[in-house]
């Protein structure tokens, strides 16, 4: 499975990703920003925050194009669709109305003209996870209600629906073939997105067979981020304040483990991810040519690990007022952004000739 974003337009060797400083750094939000996206082909790269504001900007220049607000509704999980105009995003209400499924659907905006081209409307709980097929206008999300919906962008028809143990997590690979669906703690399971009704084709034990406990709360891991390399051999989940790096092939081997909590001082600065009753769901991604792994950190800065070698590359010091709760590589680029629970978003850019 070949990935369809472009090649990386700069070589992403050790002292490039060393050199990785803020070229911008953004202090629009007047909240925690909990999502961003980056256009698989233009210049632009959207951001939503808790306060309900949308900011759209050209990464090339690090201009702020147009601020929009869902103040209603809220926005989360933000996604561009093929157009560098138009986005998709989950609501994130702050108090129950009447009715679930209105409170939590999902929203279709052109960004051009401040329209809604169409609402999906199904999930009764909150939206956690938004993932845009790469090659068609499906895509598919992932909520508390413990289901993940199969959308398309030409119909406000849920396409189907998949049952899961827990709140899922949900991602397309770079073909748009195969997706990973996160259904029950401690385990993903693929399918066929043409056939996905006839359940999954195989099952990947996070940690190994038989999972990995978590030693703070005593039961297995619950996934809360997958993302597939963009060539598609391998998977990346992320649970709790660990990254886990399986193949995406059967035997679906264990490739590498990051203890993130506590490589980045988690529990000396008292900063936890994911745990029960609290914390920041961690965020991770991959570089485009799948070699190295971004993460935020609890000492508030951005870190990377080489796949390859299974040890830690670099920290970025430039530290962010919060933790780094999202962070995204732009494909086709040598450039990255990272946001915090504190509103602040950076562009990272190499400070090398």
């Amino acid at each position: 499975r070949a990935g369809t974003r472009p090649a990386p337009m700069v070589l992403l060797g050790e002292n490039a990703i060393k050199s990785m400083a803020p070229g911008r750094f953004f202090r629009d939000h007047k909240g925690a920003v909990n999502s961003l996206d980056f256009h698989h082909t233009e210049d632009v790269m959207v951001t939503v925050g808790d306060d309900d504001a949308l900011h759209l900007y050209r990464t090339n220049t690090g201009a702020l194009l147009k601020t929009l607000y869902s103040k209603k509704y809220g926005c989360s999980c933000v996604t561009f669709t093929h157009a560098s105009q138009a986005v998709v995003y989950a609501s994130k209400v702050k108090a129950a109305g009447p009715d679930l499924r209105k409170d939590h659907a999902l929203r279709y905006h052109s960004l051009h003209d401040n329209t809604y081209l169409r609402y999906f409307v199904g999930h009764t709980g909150q939206v956690v996870n938004v993932s845009m097929s790469a090659k068609t206008d499906q895509f598919l999300s992932a909520s508390v209600d413990k289901t993940i919906r199969l959308w398309d962008l030409r119909t406000n028809q849920c396409n189907g629906a998949v049952r899961c143990a827990t709140t899922p997590a949900v991602a397309y690979d770079m073909q748009g073939l195969i997706f990973a669906a996160a259904t029950a703690d401690g385990e993903v399971k693929l399918y066929d997105s043409r056939g996905y009704d006839k359940g999954p084709f195989n099952t990947i034990q996070i940690g190994g067979v038989g999972g990995v406990v978590d030693p703070t709360t005593g039961k297995l891991p619950r996934v809360t981020c997958a993302k597939f390399s963009d060539d598609g051999n391998d998977l990346m989940c992320v649970a709790g304040g660990n990254v886990y790096i399986h193949s995406a092939f059967a035997p679906f081997a264990e490739v590498m483990r990051i203890n993130v909590g506590s490589e980045t001082g988690g529990s000396a600065g008292g900063k936890h991810f994911g745990q029960e009753g609290g914390g920041v769901d961690l965020d991770a991604c991959w570089t485009p040519d799948g070699q190295y792994v971004l993460s935020g950190g609890a000492d508030s800065r951005v870190h990377v690990w080489s796949v390859r070698s299974g040890r830690k590359v670099t920290t970025w010091q430039s530290r962010h007022a919060g933790i780094p709760s999202v962070v995204r590589w732009a494909p086709g680029s040598m450039m990255a952004a990272s946001a915090c629970t504190e509103g602040g978003c950076a562009l990272w850019i190499p400070q090398i000739d």
